[in-house]
């Protein structure tokens, strides 16, 4: 998976995350904190909730994982100058 993947991944999870958190008036952070302890019902909406929201923690610790890489890579190239960013060649749709 690219750098570019998992971000795209992380912002269709934070759409889902978004939708459950304002049904339920709850961030996604705090609903997975009490599902966890087993202070919540095993319904189908929250059973999904996990779902999504272990896939973000998991795409973004990826994502750390990547970008400390990329940095260390641009810092041995910039040396002691300005690390230079490029933006991302977009990637075709899957059809």
């Amino acid at each position: 998976m690219t750098l570019n993947e998992i971000i795209q991944d992380i912002h269709g999870l934070d759409a889902q995350l978004t939708q459950l958190e304002r049904h339920y008036g709850l961030l996604s952070a705090d609903f997975y904190h009490l599902y966890k302890a087993g202070e919540l019902e095993q319904s189908r909406d929250f059973i999904q909730w996990v779902g999504y929201y272990e896939a973000k923690l998991a795409r973004e610790a990826s994502y750390r994982e990547m970008m400390y890489d990329y940095l260390r890579k641009l810092r041995q190239r910039a040396g002691l100058g300005a690390l230079h960013l490029s933006p991302e060649k977009p990637t075709a749709p899957v059809t």
